[in-house]
């Protein structure tokens, strides 16, 4: 896996471009939609350097229009992702999500489902949530409902004899039962 640059430094720098790179499209976005170009001051002084930029509202339109498609694409790569047999932690781990950061979830992998899914409190209480993707095992539309009681539920769709589901069901056994030997060996 590729390093996702999260360590100080680098991560300043990455975000400094990825916003460049957005501001960029942005632009050119609105610009193409037709949207004014103005001249702008680069600081806040007006004695300062000025800079081409297209009329506020018209960049903030295609912003926003740019942060959906983005958020749409990460979605379809961690569709790809589920499909490839990465797991929510994995994906929540290389997204850079923590308990308690922007995203909702006690763990990665919750943080990562909730940003796949959509948080629970939007969604209708009579269609429970999910994420769907293709078992590249049995070939089966799996709609995915996260970490809740297991791949056996948790993972509706896989055939009868899938080498994938019965993988992650005994490796969901193995964590449950060494949380048991770790409980019975505190009491």
């Amino acid at each position: 896996m590729t390093d996702t640059g999260t360590g100080g430094w680098n991560a300043e720098r990455r975000m400094f471009e990825v916003r460049q790179t957005a501001r960029r499209e942005a632009f050119r976005l609105a610009r193409d939609a037709g949207a004014q170009t103005v001249t702008r001051p680069v600081f806040r002084s007006e004695r300062e350097p000025a800079e081409r930029d297209v009329e506020p509202l018209a960049g903030a339109r295609a912003a926003r229009d740019l942060e959906a498609a983005a958020r749409g694409a990460a979605r379809d790569y961690i569709r790809q992702a589920r499909e490839a047999g990465h797991g929510w932690d994995q994906i929540g781990r290389a997204l850079g999500l923590q308990p308690g950061g922007d995203q909702d979830g006690a763990t990665p992998a919750d943080a990562a489902y909730t940003y796949a899914a959509g948080r629970p409190d939007t969604e209708a209480p009579w269609r429970p949530r999910s994420f769907g993707w293709t078992c590249r095992s049995c070939d089966q539309n799996i709609s995915d409902r996260g970490l809740i009681q297991g791949p056996a539920d948790d993972e509706l769709g896989h055939a009868e004899n899938c080498i994938r589901l019965a993988a992650a069901v005994a490796e969901w056994d193995a964590e449950a039962a060494r949380w048991d030997a770790e409980w019975e060996a505190g009491q």
